[in-house]
């Protein structure tokens, strides 16, 4: 006779599983305004593990030009795109127009 499944662990299988989709489909980025920040909580269109994303633009300082990125930040913004705004191509043009996505309360 076989025993039935504890209901404990099917739900600790559902919460782990909650968890993980959450997990997948949730990311962050960090602004900074008036030497105090801020955190931004979005959906991601793609799952990843990676939570923590990084905008250069999310300041209220200058702006970098797009080629004037260096690799790294590049890179960065490239995974923020793809990730927030659902920008598959790392062209100059695609960042471009992802930076204008920049958050109301930054523009000036």
């Amino acid at each position: 006779m076989q025993k039935p499944f504890n209901k404990k662990i099917i739900y600790i299988a559902a919460l782990i599983f909650v968890l993980l989709i959450a997990w997948l489909f949730t990311g962050y980025v960090r602004s900074y305004l008036d030497e105090g920040q801020q955190t931004t909580f979005f959906i991601k269109k793609f799952p990843t593990f990676q939570l923590e994303f990084v905008d250069p633009f999310a300041n209220e300082g200058d702006s970098p030009a797009i080629a004037d990125l260096s690799t790294v930040d590049r890179k960065s913004l490239v995974d923020y795109c793809k990730y927030r705004f659902g920008v598959t191509s790392d062209s100059d043009d695609a960042l471009d127009t992802c930076a204008q996505n920049i958050p109301g309360y930054l523009k000036q």
